[in-house]
């Protein structure tokens, strides 16, 4: 009978696809009532009140402006949003987990590393993924009311960004998993997103090598899609694409393989 019952309960246990559902739906509770959500929702309204409202308070007429150019001044500050919102929200992700030593907590239960880890990395794509489409969707409207056109180029544009969103917010959780602090995870990957790697690509490219294998390169295209036809001068779409696939399937992996070995310190 016991050998029975301990057949039943296993039986019982929720497969690896509902528990990652299950971290996907708390994490997303946590972040829906965090004050960081709250402040980069504050940010982004405060880009976009300032790009539409003070054109208008300093006399400028962008009446005459096409749509894709009146789209693309809110687009250039598509890049800044993106690492704001990966550095609010999977800067710390696991680090946080070991330094608070919620760890405790969480680890002794039935559910295996990598699950935890990928439903914090969805929670955070979905919640990096919501921030961009309501960006370019209050930006297409004021595209619209401005210029009384609207221009498709914004879609693409948008859908990019949402790709280089998810690989960025896996280089955010590969740092996190690496790090022993949050603050330093927080302030590696704002630095890497925003500066470091640009710095790395200036350099390929005064040694005359080609910077597309760099993340930060790839991320140009977004502010690139906004013009048709597409520049020359700007990195290939399909290219690109593949550099943002490999970044984020190598440190998905990677991040999950030193989180699965990584140990609580008292």
């Amino acid at each position: 009978m016991e050998n029975t019952s301990s057949v039943n309960n296993r039986e019982r246990l929720p497969s690896d696809l509902s528990q990652t559902a299950s971290v996907i739906r708390y994490d997303l509770l946590k972040h829906l009532r965090s004050k960081r959500l709250l402040g980069l929702l504050v940010i982004e309204v405060l880009i976009l009140v300032l790009m539409s409202v003070l054109p208008t308070l300093l006399g400028v007429d962008l009446s005459d402006t096409s749509p894709a150019d009146y789209m693309a001044i809110y687009v250039n500050y598509v890049d800044l949003l993106l690492v704001i919102g990966v550095t609010m929200f999977a800067g710390d992700a696991i680090v946080s987990e070991f330094q608070n030593r919620t760890g405790y907590l969480l680890f002794p239960n039935p559910v295996k590393r990598y699950v935890i880890y990928l439903g914090k990395l969805i929670s955070t794509v979905v919640v990096i993924t919501l921030m961009i489409v309501v960006y370019y969707g209050v930006a297409a409207l004021a595209t619209l009311v401005i210029t009384g056109e609207s221009t498709e180029l914004w879609v693409y544009s948008m859908l990019f960004a949402i790709c280089y969103g998810v690989a960025a917010a896996a280089v955010g959780f590969f740092i996190s998993s690496l790090m022993k602090g949050t603050t330093g995870a927080l302030v590696l990957t704002f630095f890497l997103l925003s500066m470091i790697l640009s710095i790395v690509a200036f350099v390929l490219m005064m040694a005359d090598i080609d910077p597309i294998f760099v993340l930060t390169t790839t991320g140009s295209a977004i502010s690139g899609l906004m013009t048709s036809p597409y520049p020359s001068d700007y990195p290939d779409i399909g290219q690109s694409l593949l550099v943002i696939m490999v970044y984020t399937i190598v440190l998905t992996a990677a991040g999950m393989l030193i989180f699965k070995r990584r140990e609580m310190v008292s």
